[in-house]
C-alpha cells in the first residue's frame, strides 16, 4: 500500500469475526491497529479496526471487511449486524 495515506477506516466487528479480519488486512499489506471494545453500535464484545488507507483503496477494504467479517454468532440473515464501518478523510498522517 504505497499510495499517500488521506482516508482513515475504522471498522467495528464482533470478537468472533475479528482475529480473521486482522489476518486478512495484514496479509493484503494494509497497517492496522486493533482495538478491543464493548457496546456500543453491535451491543456485544467488538474489536475496532483502524486503518489508513489511500482514497484508491477504500472499496477493497471495505470488500476485505464484508467478506472476513461475516461469520459472526448471532448475526441476522441480513447481514446487518456484521459490522460498522467509517471512512473519514485524513488531512494529515505521519509516523511516529
Amino acid at each position: 500500500m504505497t499510495d499517500e495515506i488521506d482516508r482513515l477506516v475504522c471498522a467495528v466487528v464482533h470478537n468472533d469475526d475479528a482475529n480473521r479480519v486482522n489476518q486478512a488486512l495484514v496479509d493484503e499489506g494494509y497497517g492496522v491497529t486493533r482495538i478491543t471494545a464493548q457496546g456500543g453500535f453491535l451491543r456485544r464484545g467488538n474489536a475496532v479496526f483502524v486503518i489508513g488507507v489511500a482514497q484508491s483503496s477504500v472499496d477493497a477494504v471495505i470488500e476485505l471487511l464484508k467478506r472476513d467479517a461475516q461469520q459472526a454468532a448471532g448475526a441476522d440473515a441480513s447481514g446487518s449486524a456484521y459490522g460498522i464501518v467509517f471512512v473519514v478523510r485524513a488531512s494529515q498522517f505521519a509516523r511516529l
